[in-house]
């Protein structure tokens, strides 16, 4: 990772020293006073961790273009909320997937999601299981031409139970 080339030419009447280093493919000489060497050396690498950093940001800025919002819904679209899931569990893998996105704007992006009848949510304050909502299809009935929406046999029979009239 590090290598250092040493070009040691020194001049007694000054006491000078002259450095190559080779840092990631990067090349500096560097030429101080043999007192002051290790100092200039420390700053050349600091300056160049600071300029490595400088263009590791970019790739992180387009990773955040997407918002909090957007985010969740694409885990929604690709079916992760087919199982119920915690406030946690859904941070962690927004967090997992490179987001840095906080808890709390994950909790309201659900919340959202909730009341707009994307997610279904059950249990209780801080305890709270998201779900994808369920879907209702519509089948046709060749017989009436009509559309009729099917639901799970249980909520069925809740459906029939909740329609029929009081027998008296």
């Amino acid at each position: 990772m590090l290598r250092r080339l040493v070009n040691m030419n020194q001049d007694n009447s000054t006491n000078r020293v002259k450095v190559r280093l080779n840092v990631r493919g990067v090349e500096v000489e560097i030429e101080a006073p043999v007192d002051q060497l290790e100092e200039s050396v420390r700053r050349v690498m600091a300056a160049l961790g600071e300029a490595e950093a400088r263009q590791e940001r970019p790739a992180q800025e387009v990773r955040r273009q997407l918002t909090c919002r957007q985010v969740v819904e694409r885990l929604v679209s690709e079916g992760y909320f087919r199982e119920p899931r915690t406030l946690s569990d859904v941070y962690q893998e927004v967090k997992r997937r490179g987001y840095g996105f906080d808890a709390t704007a994950v909790a309201h992006v659900l919340l959202e999601l909730v009341r707009e009848e994307v997610l279904d949510r059950d249990g209780s304050p801080r305890r709270y299981l998201y779900r994808e909502k369920r879907r209702i299809e519509a089948k046709g009935f060749p017989e009436t031409g009509s559309d009729q929406l099917t639901l799970p046999a249980a909520e069925e029979r809740s459906a029939r139970s909740d329609t029929a009239s009081p027998s008296g």
